[in-house]
Parts: C-alpha cells; sequence; structure tokens
C-alpha cells in the first residue's frame, strides 16, 4: 500500500471473479430495458416513442405508455 499525503491511501486494484454477479446484473439490465409489446425484443425509446429493432413496431404517445 502507498501513501498519497494529497489523496490518502492508494490500494492496487482488485481482480473480480468472472461469471460472479454476472446474472444479476444481465437480469437488471434487461428489467430496465424497455421491450416490445408485440414480440419482446429491445425497442429504441425516445421521449413517448418506441420503434422495435426486430419486428418494426412502433407506438406513440397516443397509446399510453
Amino acid at each position: 500500500m502507498e501513501f498519497n499525503r494529497s489523496e490518502g491511501p492508494v490500494f492496487p486494484p482488485m481482480p473480480l471473479a468472472r461469471g460472479q454477479g454476472s446474472e444479476a446484473a444481465r437480469a437488471a439490465r434487461e428489467a430496465a430495458e424497455p421491450r416490445c409489446e408485440m414480440c419482446g425484443a429491445t425497442v429504441i425509446a425516445a421521449h413517448c416513442k418506441r420503434i422495435c429493432l426486430r419486428c418494426g413496431f412502433m407506438t406513440g404517445c397516443s397509446e399510453g405508455i
């Protein structure tokens, strides 16, 4: 451990175990991504419009999303 007086103690980076927490992180990312109402694929969301990247289904402000 080094000590830098202006910033405090400095520790070397710790390696992360592969696969540890990756399932939870992936599930959280997938839950946060907006999905298509027709096919369930990821959509591009901008303001109130959504466009599906797989089937092309579009929704807008009038659909009440």
